[in-house]
Order: C-alpha cells, then structure tokens, then sequence
C-alpha cells in the first residue's frame, strides 16, 4: 500500500475545523481550503446559505485570504463591504451570504503555506473574537498536518530504505567496481549509475531533493548533479519522466 493511501484525509481535517469554527462562534459561516499548486480553493463550508463559497479560489494578494497569505498572519475586516484594503473580487460569493464581519487566518506548517481557514458573521461582531478562534483552529489543523507529515516521511524513508536494497543486480559489478564506478571487465556500462538508480527510486517514492540528501548522506547540490545526469541519459525533461523510463527501461526494481 503507497504511503498516500495510508495518510488520514487532510480534507476531513479541515472539514471538522470549520463545523468547529461555527460552534464556537454562533451563527457564523466558516469556509476553508488547502493549498494545491499555488492556490486555495474553498473546499469546507460550514452555516452557509449558498453554494457560492465553494466557487472561491484564491490566490496570494487576492481578497482577505490573499492578503493574511502575503503577511502570514490572521487578519479581519468589520464591515466587508466598504473595505478598502482588499481586493474585492470575491464579493459575490461574500456578500451573497450577507456577510458583514469577515476574518481568516493563515494555516502554516514549517513556514509553508498550507490553507486558509475562514469566518465570518451576518451581523458586525468582535474582529478579535473571530481570530482567537481561528487562530487556534487554524493551529490545531497545522498541527495535525506536521504530525501526518512527519508520519509520511519516516514511512518513505522505510519504503527507500528497502526499494534501495532492491537495486536491480545488474549493478553489482559497478558498485563492487573501482573508485570511479566502472563496470567491471566484459560487462556493459549500464544507462545509469547505481547512485543514480538510487536517487531517482527515492524521487518516485516522493522525496524531495533535500530530503534525497539526508537519506543518502549526501550534499544538496550532489543530489541535483546525479538527477540532472539521469535525466540527461535517459533524455527526460523532468524528473518524473525520467523515473518513468528509467522504469520503462527496467532500470528500476
């Protein structure tokens, strides 16, 4: 089983953190999404009227979000509607719910933005009341995501530990060969090198570079040098495109 089938859903989490949000705060219509690839959508509405909230995506500097996500804190507008300090793109899906009193906070795990968490009040309300809450929802969501996070790494790095020893035998001989990696007599020099053939396995298992490095004990700009040669050998304009004909080549166990 691949280490996302096993991960609990990040969209339930942030689901339950709005119905939270209104509890807590009477009345209120709380929405929330996840970053994915550069934006937000609203993927978590909770005491709205409309589908309308469901339509929001943002992005940085664009409305209340993209604002609290260029400063990387909560903020909040008392009265939505004549705020002058956003952009108001997003004003028919606010105001369409009667929205007056409008708060969100940033939900930031290791210093990356991971969503937005939202909520907002048909009638003026206490700014401040409305970013306590968020401020400790959005904590507890950030929480749980490191905690996941943290889980997935170590279970890729058990997945790599072992896709590692399974490099293909067919290597044998260059890892057994000379200081500098030739194969031994007779044989043929292969695509790649096993070092190579062990970054682009932990690539497909998920790992970004850094974390590449760490598995490996190598340096950052080693491992780039090694994904840069395999995708060269292999004529790959990406790295997962290499990992593709690396397998398509039975380079990779």
């Amino acid at each position: 089983m691949s280490v996302d089938l096993m991960r609990p859903s990040d969209m339930a989490l942030i689901k339950q953190a709005s119905r939270e949000v209104r509890q807590t705060i009477r009345g209120a219509v709380s929405f929330a999404g996840l970053c994915d690839q550069g934006q937000v959508r609203v993927t978590a509405v909770a005491g709205a009227a409309t589908r309308k909230l469901s339509s929001i995506v943002l992005a940085p500097s664009r409305g209340l979000g993209g604002r609290s996500w260029d400063v990387r804190r909560p903020l909040v507008v008392d009265d939505y509607a004549s705020a002058d300090e956003i952009t108001h793109e997003f004003d028919d899906q606010i105001l369409s719910e009667g929205i007056v009193t409008l708060a969100v906070a940033p939900i930031i795990v290791r210093r990356r933005m991971r969503g937005l968490l939202y909520a907002g009040t048909r009638s003026p309300a206490q700014g401040r009341e409305l970013v306590r809450c968020l401020e400790r929802q959005a904590g507890q969501v950030a929480h749980e995501l490191d905690v996941r996070d943290q889980v997935d790494l170590r279970l890729r790095m058990l997945l790599a530990a072992d896709a590692i020893r399974a490099v293909p035998a067919r290597f044998a001989g260059v890892r057994a060969g000379s200081a500098g990696g030739a194969p031994a007599a007779g044989e043929p020099e292969p695509v790649l090198t096993p070092r190579q053939v062990e970054v682009l396995t932990l690539v497909e298992l998920g790992l970004r570079n850094a974390e590449i490095a760490e598995h490996l004990g190598l340096s950052l700009p080693t491992v780039k040098s090694y994904l840069r040669a395999a995708m060269a050998r292999l004529h790959a304009g990406t790295r997962q495109a290499a990992v593709v004909e690396a397998r398509r080549l039975g380079l990779m166990a």
